[in-house]
């Protein structure tokens, strides 16, 4: 009997339905009940013999959709027991996802593959692995979750021999990014933590920086030293500014040997921001445009740069009274954030508005802007929009502005509690008093 005469009875028969034609013919069962009967009078053997068919024919016939497919025949080898091959597509499943801006979705995949190598502790790929969940958690900014998985990652790479050391300086850095992007994001106890983390981290790439000193350009030495610059800053008390800018003009300088507009825009940021906070408002505007047309360059390939860098110049603009110019930016910004699910971006785009029209003394735009971040609070955690304590006391003065003193005085309460929360006493706001 032909394949299509068994799928014409079993249509008759009412167990599936035809749902597509084009471009290829497709059926579903008629009820998931129906699916999990037959799935069930199967044997574990059979399951995993028909599974194994099905992945390898899907392969073949599809040779060139693989990666549209990946999650699909993930599914189909790992139920088959073909370890390596679940994970090969989990892995390429997790990285369209995250291409898609579907971070949740690329966990999941990533979680799976990881449940396959356990036990492993002898596999480069389970260290990628690891270091590649950390990366999508930072994206979601759960620094916590990423800063745990990263640790992992280091003590694997410890046990296996004739790994790359260049592995362990990027997971040290990324450490140290970690660090810094969870300090007024997270509760006091939580950073104290991540600070004893951070410190091994900063150690060791300080022992690696002066062994690359004397090596031809790298763009691993342009991220060593951005981040070494911002250690410097933000994670010191008190701040140690003359090391930030040292190591912020030295990436700068491999950058420019490197001839990469990426690179470039990558060390422009990490000096602009230590110029912001030096109070150097026209030294500022003038890297944060540069930085800006850096991003314009033809060879501009890197989307989380160029939403920076829109953010960095519409900032820029406003601290020197360029309100209006710099909400064109930061709209942008705002924009480009969305697209790419950057939640914690999109925010302080919106921080930023709040600043300009409140300057403006645009009051209904204000009032319009705090509904979008407060919609964003209501959709995600708090962890990953960011700090609203700024936001908040804005807020606090656009309400009492207008007259509405019971909500001003509200705003005023919950920023000052998340200070108090998040920085533990008034006097370490100090660090941050150059905003």
């Amino acid at each position: 009997m032909s394949l299509t005469h068994q799928l014409n009875s079993l249509e008759a028969s009412g167990l599936i339905i035809l749902t597509i034609t084009r471009p290829e013919i497709e059926y579903l069962f008629r009820h998931g009940l129906i699916q999990d009967a037959a799935y069930a009078s199967l044997l574990k053997a059979e399951r995993k013999r028909l599974h194994q068919t099905v992945g390898e024919a899907l392969e073949k016939l599809y040779d060139n959709r693989q990666g549209e497919l990946a999650g699909l025949l993930a599914h189909h080898f790992a139920v088959a027991g073909e370890r390596n091959k679940a994970v090969h597509y989990s892995r390429e499943a997790a990285h369209q996802a995250e291409a898609r801006y579907a971070y949740e979705e690329a966990v999941q995949y990533l979680r799976s593959a990881l449940n396959l190598m356990e036990g492993d502790e002898q596999s480069g790929t389970k260290l990628a692995l690891l270091e590649e969940l950390a990366d999508v958690y930072q994206l979601l900014r759960e620094g916590p979750q990423a800063l745990a998985l990263y640790q992992q990652a280091l003590e694997l790479w410890r046990k296996l021999a004739g790994v790359n050391n260049v592995i362990a300086l990027r997971l040290h850095r990324k450490i140290i990014q970690t660090v810094s992007d969870i300090r007024w994001a997270t509760r006091v106890e939580q950073q104290e933590e991540a600070d004893r983390i951070g410190i091994v981290s900063r150690a060791s790439l300080e022992d690696a920086l002066q062994l690359l000193e004397d090596q031809a350009p790298h763009r691993e030495t342009v991220y060593l030293l951005k981040t070494l610059s911002l250690d410097a800053w933000r994670n010191r008390l008190p701040p140690n500014w003359e090391a930030a800018e040292r190591h912020a003009l030295a990436a700068l300088n491999v950058a420019e040997q490197l001839n990469d507009p990426a690179e470039v825009s990558t060390a422009l940021g990490a000096l602009a921001v230590i110029y912001l906070a030096r109070g150097l408002l026209q030294e500022y505007l003038q890297i944060a445009l540069r930085r800006l047309a850096s991003s314009a360059d033809a060879r501009f390939d890197h989307v989380r740069e160029r939403l920076d860098s829109l953010r960095t110049a519409g900032s820029a603009l406003m601290y020197v009274g360029e309100y209006t110019q710099a909400l064109t930016h930061l709209q942008e910004a705002e924009s480009l954030a969305a697209q790419i699910q950057a939640v914690g971006e999109q925010f302080n785009a919106l921080s930023l508005q709040l600043q300009c029209t409140f300057r403006l003394d645009r009051w209904d735009d204000a009032i319009r802007i705090e509904a979008a971040w407060q919609a964003l609070e209501q959709r995600y955690p708090r962890e990953r929009v960011g700090a609203p304590c700024f936001a908040l006391a804005l807020g606090a003065s656009v309400h009492a502005l207008r007259g509405n003193f019971d909500k001003a005085h509200m705003y005023r309460k919950a920023s000052y509690d998340y200070m108090i929360a998040n920085t533990a006493t008034r006097e370490q706001w100090q660090r941050n008093q150059h905003y």
